[in-house]
């Protein structure tokens, strides 16, 4: 669980600083970047309640996980290859996979909120689990931002997209090794730290 806490915590924090910036970087006006964003999270937004049904009716909450995982982290790398491609498909291919990485994520963010709470331990210790769970998304937040910008400087924005969709498989590998029960039993309630809301959707 912590080691796919953080590598997909390392995973988003690439794309709030560096998504615009690699926009800019393909011809996208400056004044554009707010509606690529805004796209992203309409379609983040619609996505969600039908990851959250679906999460639902499956025998297991990896079951949608893994694949949500792999879709992003293909997307991601469709984002990474858009600087080699030729102007003017370029700038078009990066609008495509950034709105279509957010229906992955949206999908199976809600089966990753709640299998974060059917993992967690009983009442006496599950504020220690939160805070090593929190922990691990605050450290890796430290540093994507200097493994990004090392990429970045040394090898261009695309390769760093690139290091982001290896980051969501590593996340996938961690996540499918997760034992959990056949079925959904009613979770104590129990408050939900390790993804937040206002994490950067896909």
């Amino acid at each position: 669980m912590f080691l796919w806490q953080f590598f997909f915590t390392f995973a988003l924090a690439l794309f709030p600083t560096y998504l615009p910036l690699y926009a800019v970087e393909l011809g996208a006006p400056r004044e554009a970047v707010g509606p690529l964003v805004a796209a992203s999270w309409l379609t983040y937004a619609f996505a969600q309640p039908f990851g959250g049904r679906l999460s639902d009716r499956m025998s297991r909450r990896v079951g949608l996980i893994a694949p949500g995982l792999a879709g992003m982290a293909v997307m991601a790398a469709v984002l990474g290859a858009c600087g080699w491609l030729p102007d003017g498909v370029a700038l078009m291919a990066l609008v495509v996979a950034w709105v279509l990485l957010a229906v992955p994520d949206g999908l199976h963010r809600s089966s990753a909120s709640a299998l974060v709470v059917e993992q967690s331990p009983g009442p006496s210790e599950r504020g220690r689990f939160m805070g090593a769970l929190g922990s691990c998304a605050a450290l890796a937040s430290v540093l994507a931002p200097v493994t990004y910008g090392f990429v970045a400087q040394r090898a261009g924005i695309g390769c760093a997209f690139l290091v982001s969709s290896v980051s969501l498989v590593l996340a996938l590998g961690c996540v499918s090794r997760v034992r959990e029960a056949s079925s959904h039993a009613p979770p104590e309630p129990a408050p939900v730290a390790a993804l937040t809301p206002t994490s950067e959707p896909g």
